[in-house]
């Protein structure tokens, strides 16, 4: 029995590829795994050079100067020796393998070359995933500008180390060893070495922060983490670890807490309550006078506990005004009664504003509290006041009414001077009216002259009088003037003017001359012709020269033909 035939068990039954060539290198023989892995059945590749069946070129060279594995003519002529390349499948795919070839005489004098092939494709796939690791290991070093560095498993460093000697200027021979440690500040390395220690003792992860002397001599902050690389075995085949310099951090770091130092200072001098949350909203600083308010120990308030001091009818509207304004963030403000002991309930206004870094990103909230208890006792105070005031005033002009009628009567004072009195007092009183509605604080033109006009206002034909024009404020000084002013012109043109008939038309109209100034025209049409009086009545004199100080300006009555025009300069609020 030949050699081959010998060799048929191992051919069906071997994990690797076997294929038997002769020496020209066409294939005698084709092992089952040969077919699994290069998708050729036996038949089809008998008597077919090998080079041609799975490689590229006959010589399969990826460089000139590596030896070849077939001659030119296809014959095998690297024997004794493994190569490994990339081989063609049938369906055109690619495969890795390691390819060794050996030569062997059957007993018939004939020379045959048996050649193992093993797939490598899955050892290739691990050494690519292993380079791609390392490359994304490093580079999410260089990510946070770190310094990497590698120990062996005894914690001694050695060998190769430039991101360290770049960081301090050691050699290979000042750092290998515990070397390194000549690079850490004499304050620092006593602990960093016996730290350092015992963590490969008990083969733990390390960390420390230590100053770290640069190669130009500076001292650099550095926070230091290694992490031991396990074997199959259980054992530490090496450490890896990272410096990231955190100097500007630590810097940074300190002037952040120097200011909120100075902040919780300042705030707890200050006499109204203060407090600082967190991004989520939870509290996490009050000051002196919130702790007073609240009666409470500072650790007591922190969270959510401020809920808890706010009356339950204003807890609702309170929160959703807050959620409103943390989605800008925007500021946001509101009056609520706090319980504070022992008084009670208080008014407290509450300003809030959003703290924000340099870079954008919301840092919470900061907040002040303003006491409104004792103004809005005032308040109340003043209004109850304001209102009987009011109340007595209406009551004095009613009781001058009732004087005048009494004591102007008879033959002693006409009647139409009795009503004239008597109407100027009813102008004042409904311009009264409106101020009283409006708390003094002035009135808006428009209502001061509707009211003041009411009386010559015809329900069948409300359109004869058309009051236009922005809305202005007036003072109540200017208020009063401007309704008697408005009275009086009504008053002459129901007697003598565009109201005496029936088509005639008054127009009032008015316009922002400055920030402190309006200019109110009055304007007739269509009632009689008007001629110049010779003589100036009560009512022209008061226009003229009575009202002209609360006005804010000198009144001008125009008396042309076609009808009464007046300019009444008004000052505004």
């Amino acid at each position: 029995m030949s050699d081959l035939e010998k060799l048929q068990s191992v051919l069906k039954t071997a994990l690797d590829a076997i294929v038997v060539m002769d020496a020209d290198g066409a294939v005698i023989d084709w092992s089952p795994r040969a077919e699994a892995l290069f998708g050729w059945a036996r038949e089809e590749v008998l008597q077919r050079p090998l080079g041609e069946l799975i490689l590229d070129r006959p010589t399969a060279n990826a460089d000139q100067d590596t030896p070849s594995l077939f001659s030119a003519d296809g014959r095998p002529v690297m024997l004794d020796a493994r190569r490994e390349l990339i081989a063609n499948r049938r369906n055109g795919g690619k495969v890795a393998i390691e390819l060794s070839m050996s030569r062997w005489e059957e007993p018939d004098g004939r020379t045959l070359v048996l050649g193992l092939i093993r797939d490598i494709s899955r050892r290739e796939d691990a050494r690519s995933g292993l380079i791609a690791s390392e490359a994304r290991f490093r580079a999410a070093v260089e990510a946070v500008q770190g310094v990497l560095w590698t120990n062996n498993a005894s914690g001694r460093m050695a060998g190769e180390q430039p991101a360290w000697a770049a960081l301090t200027g050691q050699s290979r021979e000042e750092y290998e060893g515990l070397g390194w440690a000549k690079a850490v500040h004499p304050d620092d390395v006593d602990l960093s070495v016996r730290g350092w220690m015992a963590a490969v003792a008990e083969k733990r992860t390390f960390e420390c922060e230590q100053r770290v002397r640069r190669h130009d001599g500076a001292w650099r902050d550095c926070r230091v983490r290694a992490v031991p690389l396990i074997g199959d075995n259980g054992e530490i085949r090496e450490w890896v670890g990272v410096h990231i310099d955190i100097t500007e951090q630590k810097a940074a770091a300190e002037k952040l807490r120097e200011s909120e130092a100075l902040f919780r200072t300042l705030a707890d001098a200050a006499p109204a309550p203060i407090w600082m949350t967190e991004p989520s909203g939870e509290v996490e600083f009050v000051n002196a006078a919130f702790a007073e308010l609240a009666n409470a120990d500072r650790a007591n308030l922190m969270g959510h506990a401020w809920v808890g001091l706010i009356h339950p009818d204003d807890v609702a509207e309170i929160l959703v005004r807050r959620e409103a304004a943390r989605k800008g963030p925007d500021p946001y403000s509101f009056e609520a009664r706090f319980r504070r002991h022992p008084e009670g309930w208080r008014w407290m206004l509450v300003n809030a504003k959003p703290r924000i870094d340099a870079s954008g990103t919301f840092l919470g909230y900061v907040g002040m509290a303003m006491d409104l208890t004792d103004i809005k006792t005032a308040q109340v105070q003043q209004q109850l006041l304001i209102n009987e005031l009011n109340h007595r005033v209406k009551n004095t002009l009613s009781s001058i009414q009732s004087i005048a009628r009494q004591t102007l009567r008879g033959d002693e004072v006409s009647s139409r001077a009795r009503e004239q009195f008597v109407d100027r007092l009813m102008a004042m009183s409904a311009a009264h009216n409106v101020l009283t509605n409006e708390r003094w604080a002035g009135a808006v033109i428009d209502d001061i002259l509707r009211e003041a006009l009411r009386p010559f206002t015809d329900d069948r034909d409300p359109d004869r009088i058309t009051i236009k024009g922005p809305s202005l404020r007036v003072e109540p000084g200017a208020a009063l003037a401007l309704a008697l002013a408005a009275h009086e012109l009504g008053t002459n043109a129901a007697k003598y003017g565009a109201l005496s008939t029936p088509g005639g038309r008054v127009s009032v109209e008015w316009a922002a001359q400055d920030d402190k100034h309006a200019l109110v025209r009055w304007r007739e049409r269509g009632g009689p012709e008007v001629r110049t009086p010779l003589h100036r009545g009560f009512g022209t004199r008061l226009l003229e020269r009575g009202l002209a100080g609360d006005l804010g300006g000198k009144p001008e009555l125009i008396f042309a033909p076609e009808g009464v025009e007046a300019m009444l300069p008004v000052r505004v609020a």
